[in-house]
């Protein structure tokens, strides 16, 4: 996996979680398992290559489903606005997302 910035890694993992959320709204789980693992890659590289940090504004999306991965990648670097995005989108009875969202702060506070 390489980039030629960090333009195109983001613009990919955003790719890769509407065709995550779409296999998942599919119920297509081996489609659903390929873009997990490519999501996290990417993620890794940009972790690595130009830092979690660059991710940052993706947290002003108006997707939910960007919105719970990112802000989950973000809550040890931007704990308190990652909190807040995945607050909202659980008090917003999102399908699936507001589940997510919720136990991803579950598994977040349990740790802290």
């Amino acid at each position: 996996m390489d980039f030629k910035n960090v333009k195109e890694a983001k613009e990919t993992i955003i790719e890769y979680i509407e065709l995550y959320s779409k296999a998942s709204s599919d119920k297509d789980y081996k489609i659903v398992n390929k873009y997990a693992k490519k999501i996290l890659l990417t993620k890794d590289f940009i972790e690595k290559n130009y830092g979690l940090e660059t991710l940052k504004d993706l947290l002003d999306s108006d997707n939910d489903k960007i919105l719970v991965w990112i802000a989950k990648f973000l809550l040890p670097i931007y704990e308190d606005r990652s909190v807040t995005v995945l607050e909202k989108i659980v008090t917003s009875n999102i399908p699936d997302s507001s589940f997510s969202a919720e136990m991803i702060l579950k598994e977040w506070r349990k740790n802290q």
